[in-house]
């Protein structure tokens, strides 16, 4: 026997090692698209056609015409750190490709079969490079248009493992066709043709307009409603468009970020979006954007993921803060009102169009002694310190906020719970309790922020009788209601005394208030989901009446507010039905 120890480090193999390398490129089938349709918008191409089968995993097509590859360059396209994006290492202080890394030709070639059919524009002749599973290329040459087609077949083939850890064919069908429309939108400017086993999937024009690409993407609907968001900071500008307060999603699929061309995560930036609609979309619900940043390459840093999604900017803090502002500016806008939508049906042997509608109403008249007389909402609102003002035309007054609210003219109230108003662009409805309900929001919101939201000692106090669980939280939320002006003291073992509220909410509406926060669980912050239960519950409710002078006043409060178009919880407060819409549905046109 040797008395030698046996060696336990080896030196792998060419063959191995591409297979491992593989791995961190080459995760799924969507990974390979990313990486062909990369390579042609870094050749410049401007159309490009991908064609899939089978979740592709028996096929993978990507054609460009774009620069081309010469046959001297073909035969070292599939090694190992080949890249022509990049000479040395301060280079990737300053990259503007997409690709750069030298590793996805090589690591795709060493799971699939892959063909590569190439000709530059100055060549007379093409190059077809063959290569199976990392083995050595083939090289002939071969007539072809100028551009480059790169076909992979039989995709992890040789590795079984990786082939029997892939989802069903629709879901990886379903990546590629995600990958694709984020490339898609992050280049305007590129004609995309995508089929999917050989049924058209998404076509974009290539005009470079971002909203076409939107449309085409996203749906006509979302492309059309989305708006318009421009500005620019130190070293880089912003183009892109976000969702109004009234368009928002259970999920952040349509959230996209692109840098210099590149589709990236960067979770300062979100996070910092979604709080621009904290307090005007539901709670759960996600707003849509896609924010086009150019930016100084050396201030960004592409290099800290294996597939390149995620990135550092430097003063990264500054830049999310100046979206956030130039997001918020776009939000206060007429264009944020949700539009009435009325439904087109076919009549039974009719093939006339018959516009159908849900608002179903009666405008009427408020009898004249109610204008002179106060509701009991109207004095509720005197006691909030609000006073109505002297009207001699109160049929004629005007509501308007500079570009916030379009001028409104009120006209009356419908089912005691919806404000009828006329615009210049048609029939506004108002939903009172939410209008309301944004009004208090904000109010008392800046008072919280001002510490100028005085409380009010009960008399008689309120006792409070919890389970043990409840009273669990309301010791851990004691100083946080402190802090809104509600006074609790422990009266017994789960017994407590309420001394005081915050002035706003209706008598008799305090434990009411207070049971419902401590039961309801939610991932905001305590002192946000108390602020809205105190909005909501002290605000005028659907079924009370108002009188004109009481509606104006509330527009007139609507129209003074950060977020006029949705109540904190993200029902909207207005609608509008358009003088088209009107148009149409009384066939005027």
């Amino acid at each position: 026997m040797s008395s030698q120890k046996e060696s336990k480090i080896l030196i792998l193999d060419q063959m191995t090692a591409n297979q491992i390398a593989a791995g961190e490129v080459v995760e799924r089938p969507a990974s390979v698209v990313k990486e062909l349709v990369e390579n042609s918008l870094d050749a410049a191409a401007k159309h490009i056609t991908v064609d899939v089968n089978d979740g592709g995993t028996s096929l993978i097509r990507v054609r460009d015409d774009g620069e081309g590859i010469s046959r001297e360059d073909a035969s070292l396209a599939f090694a190992r750190h080949a890249t022509s994006k990049i000479r040395r290492a301060s280079d990737l202080n300053n990259i503007i490709t997409l690709g750069f890394r030298g590793e996805a030709l090589a690591s795709i070639a060493a799971v699939a079969k892959v063909e590569m059919i190439t000709r530059r524009v100055n060549s007379l002749v093409g190059t077809k490079v063959n290569i199976s599973n990392g083995g050595q290329p083939k090289i002939s040459e071969i007539g072809c248009p100028p551009g480059t087609v790169i076909s992979v077949t039989d995709l992890f083939n040789n590795t079984p493992a990786r082939l029997k850890y892939l989802k069903k064919p629709s879901v990886e069908a379903r990546a590629i066709a995600v990958t694709i429309e984020r490339l898609a939108l992050s280049h305007p400017e590129v004609a995309f043709n995508f089929s999917l086993d050989r049924r058209p999937i998404l076509v974009t024009t290539g005009n470079g307009d971002l909203k076409t690409v939107i449309a085409s993407v996203f749906g006509l609907k979302i492309g059309k409603e989305l708006l318009p968001v421009t500005g620019s900071g130190p070293d880089w500008k912003l183009i892109g468009f976000v969702s109004p307060p009234w368009l928002h999603k259970y999920n952040r699929n349509q959230q996209i970020i692109i840098v210099n061309g590149r589709y990236i995560h960067n979770r300062t930036i979100v996070q910092t979006v979604e709080k621009c609609y904290q307090g005007i979309i539901p709670n759960g619900r996600h707003p849509i954007f896609l924010l086009q940043v150019e930016i100084n390459p050396s201030l960004v840093d592409v290099n800290v993921h294996p597939a390149k999604l995620e990135v550092r900017f430097q003063q990264e803090y500054q830049m999310a803060q100046r979206i956030a502002e130039l997001i918020k500016k776009a939000l206060v806008t007429p264009k944020s009102i949700a539009s009435a939508e009325i439904s087109q049906h076919k009549r039974q042997n009719d093939s006339k169009l018959l516009f159908q509608t849900n608002l179903n109403f009666e405008v009427r008249e408020q009898p004249e002694e109610r204008k002179e007389q106060a509701s009991n909402w109207g004095d509720y609102l005197l006691k909030e310190g609000i006073k109505n003002k002297n009207y001699l035309e109160e049929n004629k007054k005007t509501v308007s906020n500079n570009n916030s609210l379009p001028v409104l003219q009120v006209i009356g109230q419908v089912s005691n719970s919806y404000i009828l108003a006329e615009g210049k662009e048609g029939l506004y409805i108002i939903d009172q309790h939410a209008a309301h309900e944004r009004c208090r929001y904000e109010s008392l919101k800046k008072r919280v922020k001002e510490n100028n939201w005085p409380a009010q000692m009960l008399q008689p106090l309120v006792t409070l009788h919890l389970e043990p669980s409840i009273t669990l939280k309301l010791i851990d939320q004691i100083i946080t209601l402190r802090e809104f002006g509600f006074i609790v003291e422990n009266f017994g073992k789960n017994s407590f005394i309420l001394r005081s509220i915050p002035i706003g909410i209706p008598p008799g509406k305090e434990r009411e208030i207070l049971e419902e926060f401590l039961t309801k669980d939610s991932y905001l912050p305590a002192s946000e989901r108390l602020l809205k239960l105190v909005s909501c519950h002290g605000a005028i409710k659907a079924g009370d009446k108002m009188n004109l002078v009481e509606m104006q006043k509330l527009l007139e409060d609507l129209q003074a507010t950060e977020h006029p178009y949705t109540c904190p919880h993200g029902r909207p407060t207005i609608t509008c039905i358009d003088q088209d819409m009107l148009a149409r549905y009384f066939r005027r046109t």
